[in-house]
């Protein structure tokens, strides 16, 4: 006897995203990091990301729709996608469920849309002054007992005084004993705070780097969006230049801070977001009026490996070759400049070499000017 074939009824998209509350649904398939409020965080739902701390944030699109993307692993989707993600399911199981869990059933009404939240305030096209007084009053915590603690771990970092004063570097001591506006980091513990830089030497942004990652549920706290554009580009500053024709493009701002105290040009790359075009020409812009060459210092993982593959042909696009250099040991930049007081002088003598030079092994880097990396 045939098996009677179950016609599966079409659910249209937009009807069951516009039922399905994204953040339950977070919660419902994957693990919170424990924050509530603005700012909250998620691990990543993809079954082969291990996400030791939690990188997936909520936004809506131009239509409105609520999404997520994982800023680690550069996954992304909608409330379907994340289904498929979490649960195993076809797009169209994922459908089906969603439509189920929201109470769609053929033949019936359509239960009511639940009201969404008032959308976010739009964001800034310069820095609000109220950034720059958080900046300045970290600074001034740092000099005082309450910032020795992010002194200690700033000279543990290798990050030494006048770089600190250079770059206007603070301690942020938590809300519980500094307040602050709405939108300014949440201070959920000590952090040291990093001003972020444009090229000609005006501050545009800042992040808090907590030191208890763990008890904070994060590594990174930054200004809302409201108060302050993300300009995906911190140009740190020198106490001494003395390679004035290499800019070094780094990950994150504690790197590029050590290698402007080795006195280079250094240009931190913010967040985990993959650089595009916009990134690269500003990058090139910067070479051209220094008319310095470009270097790529990138981690020796895969994250950093993506950051190098998707940057240096836009790079090239520009009309410049950059040279990739990965530290050693499956060191990043600030651990090898830990363990080899001489690392700025071996890059630049490697930057004039062939690639098949005999090295020292303990101190070799993998350095490269193809753009297939």
């Amino acid at each position: 006897m045939a098996t009677q074939r179950v016609e599966r009824h079409h659910w249209p998209i937009n009807d069951v995203l516009e039922r399905t509350d994204l953040a339950a649904l977070l919660d419902e398939l994957t693990q919170p990091s424990g924050r509530m409020g603005p700012g909250r965080k998620w691990h990543c739902p993809m079954p082969y990301h291990d996400d030791h701390r939690a990188s997936v944030t909520m936004f809506r699109d131009r239509h409105g729709h609520e999404r997520w993307r994982c800023w680690s692993g550069d996954h992304r989707g909608d409330a379907i996608d994340l289904a498929v993600a979490a649960t195993g399911q076809d797009r169209g199981e994922a459908v089906d469920w969603l439509a189920a869990r929201a109470g769609m059933f053929p033949h019936r009404p359509l239960p009511a849309i639940k009201p969404k939240a008032s959308p976010a305030p739009d964001t800034a096209k310069m820095m609000d002054p109220l950034v720059a007084r958080y900046v300045h009053a970290c600074a001034r915590v740092l000099t005082s007992s309450t910032g020795r603690p992010v002194r200690d771990w700033l000279h543990g970092r290798g990050i030494g005084d006048q770089t600190v004063d250079a770059n206007l570097i603070g301690a942020d001591p938590g809300r519980e004993m500094m307040r602050r506006g709405r939108g300014l980091p949440y201070g959920s513990g000590l952090a040291a705070t990093f001003p972020v830089f444009g090229p000609a030497g005006n501050l545009t942004y800042v992040q808090a780097r907590y030191l208890g990652v763990e008890a904070a549920g994060r590594k990174y706290d930054n200004p809302a969006a409201a108060l302050a554009p993300h300009p995906r580009l911190g140009f740190a500053v020198s106490p001494n230049l003395l390679h004035p024709d290499t800019l070094l493009v780094c990950e994150g701002m504690p790197d590029a801070l050590i290698a402007a105290q080795a006195g280079f040009h250094a240009v931190g790359l913010l967040g985990a977001q993959t650089p595009d075009e916009a990134v690269a020409a500003r990058l090139a812009n910067r070479a051209e009026h220094l008319d310095g060459r470009i270097v790529l210092v990138c981690d020796p993982d895969p994250a950093g490996r993506r950051v190098a593959e998707a940057l240096s042909p836009l790079l090239v696009a520009q009309g410049h070759v950059p040279t990739v250099i990965t530290p050693p040991d499956g060191c990043d930049l600030n651990d090898w400049a830990k363990a080899d007081i001489g690392w700025a002088g071996r890059l630049i003598s490697q930057l004039s070499v062939s690639s098949d030079v005999a090295l020292q092994p303990r101190w070799t880097t993998t350095i490269s000017n193809e753009v297939a990396l």
